[in-house]
């Protein structure tokens, strides 16, 4: 349905749907219901003639059909379609002249050509139809003298046809407004779910993954590292002495600081399956996939720098005249025996001892030495 739904979106845009699919299969075979019927009647009737005309274009709607299915060119056997409706109708109209009000079938060929081709294009074919229609009706329809053909007979045919071309156009191009107002409210929705499940994963003050996120990748990249056989490594970064910068610079410089050491982290684990977050407070994290650990450890703790290099002031600070950051680190290899939940409490613990030893540093933790 995706590939039919393709040829389709040439003509139309996404305005076509599995609901429109089925009226133009209907419609495809209501020709063939329509001109069979026309075979079968003008035949006992003894219209050989016309019968044949209605015979050939049986055959030229159910090969289309047929060809419409097999090959999902949906606008071809459109066009195909539409045109032996045309032809038939405009050779239809000259044979029967009119008799017993037969252009009365010609209603026909603006509904199918507007529903199965959409506006524009079935109101060229309207238009091509018409044109020659009227002028058939007009000249060629020679039973003016006979009674049974007046020119207000013509006159009402041309409005009627103009009517009935109209209120198809119309019914087209509101069914179009409303399929592309349901389409812009339904972008909308998805747009507001992404959103609110972006808001629901993210701390909305540093732009972070937040602790529910981390909660949820660990494992899938557990996964992810075990099956590229890659070494899985975590690190948990805490400003030194936070609450002290906030008591002296205020929490609306304190939020300011948050957001320079989270846009450091960003520039800095930029590799599409790593994953920097905010777990809370002063308190971040990240997740590094890696082939070599020794490189992994030396690029994390190249963020110790990357903070100081921010410059930003911190006179509270016991150990620093600018902020500074302390980082425990923990690694495991890829194999089954390992316990990913290792990774958060040996980080943890590497992280204490790196702010015993005097903070503004960064801590691997040793406990985890023997199965990496």
């Amino acid at each position: 349905m995706d590939k039919i739904l393709n040829f389709l979106s040439l003509e139309r845009g996404d305005d076509f749907c599995n609901k429109r699919y089925i009226v133009i299969k209907f419609a495809l075979l209501a020709t063939i219901i329509l001109f069979s019927l026309f075979t079968f009647i003008n035949f006992f009737i003894n219209h050989y003639w016309a019968s044949a005309i209605d015979f050939i274009s049986a055959v030229v709607a159910i090969s289309t059909y047929v060809y419409m299915q097999k090959s999902k060119n949906i606008i071809l056997s459109l066009r195909i379609a539409t045109l032996n409706v045309v032809v038939f109708f405009l050779i239809f109209s000259y044979i029967s002249q009119a008799a017993h009000f037969s252009l009365i079938w010609t209603i026909f060929v603006p509904i199918f050509a507007i529903i199965t081709n959409g506006k524009r294009i079935g109101l060229y074919f309207c238009l091509f139809f018409y044109a020659v229609l009227f002028t058939l009706s007009y000249y060629y329809i020679n039973i003016w003298d006979s009674g049974e053909w007046l020119f207000t007979d013509w006159i009402r045919l041309v409005l009627a046809s103009t009517v009935l071309t109209a209120c198809m156009y119309i019914y087209e191009a509101l069914l179009d407004k409303a399929q592309k107002d349901l389409q812009q409210a339904r972008a909308k929705e998805m747009q507001r779910s992404q959103e609110l499940h972006q808001q629901s994963i993210t701390d909305q003050l540093t732009g972070l993954y937040n602790r529910r996120y981390y909660d949820n990748m660990i494992s899938k990249l557990s996964t992810l590292a075990k099956r590229q056989n890659l070494y899985i490594t975590f690190f948990i970064l805490d400003i030194d002495y936070f609450k002290l910068y906030n008591d002296y610079y205020g929490h609306v410089q304190g939020d300011e600081a948050l957001i320079k050491v989270a846009n450091s982290l960003k520039n800095h684990v930029q590799r599409g399956d790593d994953f920097v977050f905010r777990l809370g407070g002063e308190e971040f994290a990240g997740i590094i996939l890696s082939q070599e650990k020794e490189k992994t450890h030396q690029w994390i703790t190249e963020l110790t720098t990357l903070i100081q290099e921010l410059n930003i002031a911190h006179a509270a600070s016991a150990i620093s005249d600018i902020l500074t950051v302390s980082i425990g680190i923990a690694t495991i290899a890829p194999d089954e025996n390992n316990n990913i939940d290792l990774l958060y409490k040996y980080a943890d613990k590497a992280l204490y001892t790196a702010k015993f030893s005097g903070r503004n540093q960064s801590k691997i933790s040793e406990d985890l030495e023997d199965i990496i």
